[in-house]
């Protein structure tokens, strides 16, 4: 990095709640982050520890320690250097740090990786791939995103319009105490039938995720069924179960597209998705 960041910038970001705008775009963000090494996981862990403990008297010196222990792989270094950037309006730098650490499951950071790109700070305005990454916050258990992505399945814009999963997120993320959510769930629920409403929350209840970001979960599959759709690629449901019928009409787009034998899912295939539907 060119700009040396002080230790109580890093340390006061934690607590960051809006988001800031970009200076300048950068490229996309990838589909997949390139996977951390392994190996020095427990050196990054132990140097992102004394960068705070070094903090106090030196924080030049407790920068470095951490930022060495985000390019280590850390993922608690790499979201305090992506909210670094945030504050300093730097929307530009924080992507790449926010994919590293949200890749590794790191949820404050997905959540924040998907507002970034919903808003386009310092990189291509995405709104149908910061979807993406707010399912994958929700289905972690974070309650924003669980209410930013029912929002967004009652517009029906930026992923497939599903008013029963929506509602069944709101209410997930009312009883867990997120009273915002508590308006919503009460405006839908009388537009969504009784049964269609139980069966959604009985199978939201049941996808729950916990760790890293697979090469392929649901939010992928929704977000490549739901750009299939928009943009006249195929006739899907856009229910985020992976199949035999999605993985033809993946095949048959990567053939459009001059990608022919790539992987349904190949980083490539999805990114050409993105190009294709950016804003849902």
């Amino acid at each position: 990095m060119e700009r040396r960041l002080s230790l109580p910038v890093v340390l006061l970001l934690a607590a960051l709640l809006s988001g800031c705008a970009a200076l300048s775009p950068l490229s996309p963000v990838p589909s997949i982050a390139a996977p951390e090494p392994a190996a020095d996981r427990a050196r990054a862990a132990a140097l992102y520890r004394q960068g705070l403990a070094a903090g106090r008297s030196d924080p030049d010196r407790g920068a470095a320690l951490i930022e060495q222990a985000a390019e280590l792989g850390n993922a608690e270094a790499q979201f305090h250097l992506a909210m670094s950037h945030l504050l300093l309006r730097e929307g530009a730098a924080a992507a790449p740090w926010l994919a590293r650490a949200a890749q590794q499951g790191h949820v404050e950071a997905m959540f924040r990786l998907a507002r970034l790109l919903e808003a386009g700070e310092g990189v291509p305005q995405e709104r149908a791939f910061a979807a993406v990454w707010f399912q994958r916050a929700a289905e972690r258990g974070h309650l924003p995103a669980m209410q930013a992505m029912a929002l967004l399945q009652i517009l029906g814009r930026a992923t497939a319009r599903d008013e029963a999963e929506a509602l069944a997120r709101l209410t997930i993320a009312a009883e867990r105490g997120h009273r915002p959510a508590i308006r919503y769930r009460d405006a839908l629920r009388p537009r969504v039938p009784a049964a269609q409403a139980a069966a959604a929350l009985a199978r939201l209840r049941g996808e729950m995720a916990r760790g890293p970001v697979p090469a392929v979960d649901r939010a992928l599959v929704r977000f490549a069924q739901s750009a299939l759709v928009a943009t006249g690629s195929a006739r899907l449901a856009a229910d985020g179960q992976d199949g035999p019928a999605t993985r033809t009409a993946l095949a048959a787009f990567a053939r459009s597209e001059g990608l022919a034998g790539a992987a349904p899912y190949a980083p490539e295939v999805v990114d050409r998705l993105r190009r294709r539907f950016p804003g849902g």
